[in-house]
């Protein structure tokens, strides 16, 4: 996983929006869809050549820089293949779908049916399932992770937070999906769950680090 091979590929699928701009370049208006508010009504634009070029340069190097903070980690071995597999997907697959999305919603005489918040909260919900599940395999390490003094301390303290946290993710993850796909959930929703799933295991990591300190003494 840690292969240049990799990272080429990866690298490429980050600048393959760059030839659906390039395809449908005289389409696109001067200004070009790069954000959309909570409600998916769009409120940022960016100048056609920086959203065709620029955009997927800069996910490719963010690609890049995500390698090899990964690869250069002294614990990679403990993070699975499965999380670096994930963690090595993310971007590639935000700049095909974001990056492209924002080519196909500028176009006026093409509009889509689906929401751009709708596939976020997807992609978003599928995301979070698939760490949930790996999440309890991930091994003590700087890079992935619920990264907290008290996991990084102790490898007991982050193998029991990081199994609770799978089974958090998993079911919020799934929950969230169906709601999503029945309508019945917003952006707002889906910063709710996150700050949730993210505060539990965190605060119950503190408290497994209090109860050892207090059984020491």
């Amino acid at each position: 996983m840690k292969s240049n091979k990799f990272l080429i590929i990866t690298t490429i699928i980050c600048i393959l929006p760059m030839i659906l701009g390039i395809v449908f370049y005289n389409k696109l208006p001067d200004e070009v869809i790069t954000h959309w508010d909570a409600e998916g009504v769009a409120d940022g634009y960016s100048e056609k050549n920086f959203a065709v070029f620029g955009l997927p340069l800069i996910m490719a190097g963010l690609n890049i820089l995500l390698h090899f903070k990964i690869n250069n980690d002294p614990k990679y071995e403990r993070m699975g293949r499965m999380i670096v597999l994930i963690s090595k997907l993310t971007v590639p697959v935000i700049s095909v779908l974001m990056i492209s999305a924002s080519f196909i919603y500028s176009i006026e005489d093409y509009k889509p049916s689906v929401s751009v918040t709708k596939i976020v909260l997807i992609l978003v919900s599928l995301l979070i399932i698939l760490m949930g599940n790996y999440m309890p395999k991930c091994r003590q390490n700087y890079t992935v992770g619920i990264k907290l003094p008290w996991t990084l301390d102790d490898e007991d303290n982050w193998n029991k937070t990081h199994r609770l946290a799978g089974y958090i993710w998993m079911a919020a993850g799934i929950i969230m999906l169906i709601f999503t796909l029945l309508d019945k959930v917003n952006v707002y929703s889906m910063i709710i769950l996150i700050v949730f799933i993210s505060a539990v295991p965190a605060v119950y990591s503190y408290l497994l680090y209090r109860n050892n300190k207090i059984d020491k003494k």
